[in-house]
């Protein structure tokens, strides 16, 4: 008897943007009541060891593949089944013989491409990216609400705002923009929500951010881990980064962004999501919603 699957081939991308290739086939998958293989997760990288990045990129040891079809299923299915990609797969005939259905990402575009297909799925993509994770790096509920604050440097490039204007992200955004913008988000909630900043950077890049009121840096943990915390955070101030529009995604966060570096809007609703620059007022909007997700956490907090 033939049987449907789908397989996320998540290439050799950072964890953000292999994702999507993940999600995606986790979302049809559940629509057309097939398989899912699991993903290759072991991709030795040698670039974070020559750039002595913190995180090396092991995702390997971080997540597992319960609930997928394992070896050594996998390889023989992959090897012997019929393939067609995603894109092919609405107007595919499968009866007859085993069919893979094959997700991948893309290097340029691929969340404007390709995200609208897992948009209102955030809950259930929560759930099931805390499934493979493995336990021991699952974080810990929060004691209180607070903002996070993600700041990429790493491997991004230097700041440019002529390229900022023309929507290219992975860039290094000023530390004077993440301090504004969390000060004049505390403003607009009349309070100085406690903040953990998220980054790959070290302390001395971080002087300005540090020195604010009811900041300190998130505890050292891995990849997933941060991701993971972030996501149960009130609202976050994040760089142009897929690793922090996941968070905002899974925990449907409101989400700052500095102009054109939201890379795609990922709130369900999206007045949860705006941009900051030059002291612009942020919109009552958003900042109820701000105010909505502090209450939540802050019961939640109190019930843990």
């Amino acid at each position: 008897m033939a049987h449907l699957y789908g397989y996320p081939d998540i290439g050799r991308f950072g964890l953000g943007h292999s994702m999507l290739a993940w999600a995606r086939c986790e979302i049809w998958c559940r629509n057309n009541d097939a398989q899912m293989l699991g993903p290759r997760w072991f991709r030795p990288r040698i670039g974070p060891y020559l750039r002595r990045e913190r995180d090396k990129r092991e995702y390997f040891r971080l997540l597992n593949n319960k609930g997928y079809v394992g070896e050594p299923w996998r390889t023989a299915l992959l090897a012997t089944a019929r393939k067609i990609p995603a894109e092919a797969a609405p107007s595919a005939a499968y009866a007859g013989r085993n069919t893979v259905v094959v997700f991948r990402n893309t290097v340029a575009s691929n969340f404007e491409k390709h995200f609208h297909e897992v948009r209102g799925h955030g809950r259930v993509l929560y759930d099931a990216f805390r499934r493979i994770t493995r336990k021991k790096y699952l974080p810990e509920a929060p004691a209180a609400p607070f903002v996070a604050v993600h700041v990429r440097l790493g491997d991004f490039s230097r700041f440019d705002v002529n390229r900022v204007e023309a929507k290219t992200h992975n860039q290094r955004l000023p530390i004077d923009w993440y301090c504004d913008s969390l000060v004049a988000l505390r403003e607009a909630l009349g309070t100085n929500m406690p903040a953990r900043v998220f980054s790959d950077g070290d302390d001395t890049e971080l002087v300005p951010l540090l020195r604010l009121p009811d900041v300190r840096r998130a505890n050292d943990a891995e990849s997933v881990t941060h991701m993971l915390e972030m996501a149960q955070a009130s609202a976050i101030i994040g760089a142009g980064s897929n690793f922090n529009l996941w968070a905002a995604f899974f925990g449907q966060v409101p989400r700052i962004t500095y102009p054109n570096q939201a890379i795609v809007v990922v709130n369900d609703d999206p007045t949860r999501e705006t941009s900051f620059r030059d002291d612009t007022p942020l919109p009552d909007v958003f900042v109820n919603h701000v105010k909505g997700q502090f209450t939540r956490r802050e019961t939640q907090s109190e019930l843990t």
